[in-house]
């Protein structure tokens, strides 16, 4: 988990992992802000960035909120924190250009070509080991 603080032009933590982006608005009261977000990645639609130069730069981000309402959060940033910023971007878009697994018939073929290596394993013709780490890349649990 990375945690970043914009300073200017308005105060913002950032908080972000491999699953979720969270946007704390820091205040004197510790109490959650309206504004906070926690927005998974699985919501993304759309994510651009636009370098600070001698004027702010804007990290613009466009996800679907709970009741299916899309929502567009900009981001806005000094020089100072082009890179941090960028980073982020960089792990947002990398999520979004990801290809998404299709539930229609493919959970047939997994299945299949998982026990076609269970059928190999039982056979002996590889080790339980081997098997588990098909399983795993099949299932992309690793």
């Amino acid at each position: 988990m990375y945690t970043y603080l914009i300073k200017k032009p308005e105060k913002l933590e950032l908080t972000y992992d491999e699953h979720i982006l969270s946007l704390h608005y820091p205040s004197l009261f510790q109490q959650k802000q309206t504004n906070d977000r926690e927005i998974p990645y699985s919501k993304l639609k759309s994510v651009r960035f636009f370098e600070a130069t001698y004027r702010h730069g804007h990290l613009q981000i466009l996800y679907q909120k709970p009741n299916h309402a899309l929502e567009k959060i900009v981001i806005s940033f000094t020089p100072a924190d082009n890179l941090s910023v960028r980073k982020l971007y960089t792990i947002l878009a990398d999520y979004l250009e990801k290809p998404t697994i299709k539930e229609d018939l493919s959970f047939v073929k997994t299945g299949e070509l998982i026990m076609a290596y269970l059928k190999m394993r039982d056979d002996g013709l590889m080790t339980n080991e081997e098997f588990e780490a098909k399983k795993k890349r099949i299932l992309n649990l690793e």
